[in-house]
């Protein structure tokens, strides 16, 4: 094979493999972002939850966990559920084991969360509550924000101000800038379809950018791939280990394990051996 025809096989099986990323579309024709994972956890417990371990581990570790963005499953955690003790090594211990000199308990168990997992490129709804000159603002399922920009909204719309400033009546009011008119002369209110441009995350805090333009019509605003605008913070955890076993869905994407591929698309996170302390 000559080394165009390598160059050409190479660039289509990166463009595969990038959509085997996107997450699939529902028969509404919108994304589907929400992911049931099922996990195994390697968890310490404090020697004060041990009268009652499992409410001890609610509380401890995934209670925090509850709408805040987890790098290693990728998504903000919406919930949890089948919380179990698990034995997922060869050893004989069934339950937990305390290591070296710590007084704390150390414990398998396995949880099924449900996370929100948008991509770059999917395509959702949100209702608009807020409208200005620079931006629409949007709410994805009632809870997570989204905001559309200036140069993210069609030409052809035009922003109306108000004529007369709303008097606020008390301190929770929000003022009325105005509202938003689109190419056919129709108010922009309620729910609005758009396309995921960005995904940010800061600490365990996502943010999603969408775009009303599409890639057809406006090169510019085709949606960013780059890393520097969709950045995954690696949090700190007392989590020492993570197994990770997506439900064999068809709704769920497939992925690829490859020595290529970055270390959180890998199917087990390994502890550091260097923190590993020998047992008694």
């Amino acid at each position: 094979m000559s080394k165009n025809g390598q160059d050409i096989t190479t660039s289509v099986k990166k463009r595969k493999l990038a959509q085997k990323f996107l997450n699939s579309i529902n028969s509404q024709g919108f994304s589907e972002c929400f992911k049931k994972i099922s996990t195994s956890l390697y968890i310490l417990l404090s020697p004060a939850k041990l009268n009652d371990p499992m409410d001890g581990i609610k509380q401890q570790h995934l209670d925090p966990l509850l709408m805040t963005y987890y790098s290693k499953l990728r998504g903000i955690i919406v919930s949890y559920s089948n919380l179990r003790f698990s034995n997922s090594s060869s050893e004989s211990y069934e339950l937990g084991k305390i290591e070296g000199n710590t007084p704390f308990m150390f414990f398998w168990i396995s949880v099924d969360f449900l996370i929100f997992r948008p991509q770059i490129g999917d395509i959702l709804s949100g209702d608009v509550y807020l409208q200005s000159p620079s931006h629409i603002g949007l709410l994805i399922f009632d809870t997570f924000n989204c905001s559309i920009k200036r140069n993210s909204i069609p030409e052809n719309w035009s922003f109306q101000y108000s004529e007369i400033d709303e008097v606020e009546t008390d301190n929770n009011s929000n003022k009325n800038f105005g509202h938003w008119i689109n190419e056919n002369g129709i108010r922009v209110e309620g729910k609005l379809v758009f396309t995921i441009k960005s995904i940010y995350t800061t600490g365990k805090m996502i943010s999603v950018e969408g775009t009303l333009i599409k890639p057809e019509e406006d090169p510019s605003a085709q949606p960013i791939t780059s890393s520097k605008h969709k950045k995954f913070d690696d949090d700190d955890t007392e989590v020492r280990d993570i197994i990770i076993n997506e439900e064999k869905d068809n709704i769920l994407p497939t992925y690829v394990e490859s020595d290529q591929e970055n270390e959180d698309e890998a199917i087990v996170n390994k502890s550091d051996s260097d923190n590993e302390v020998e047992s008694d």
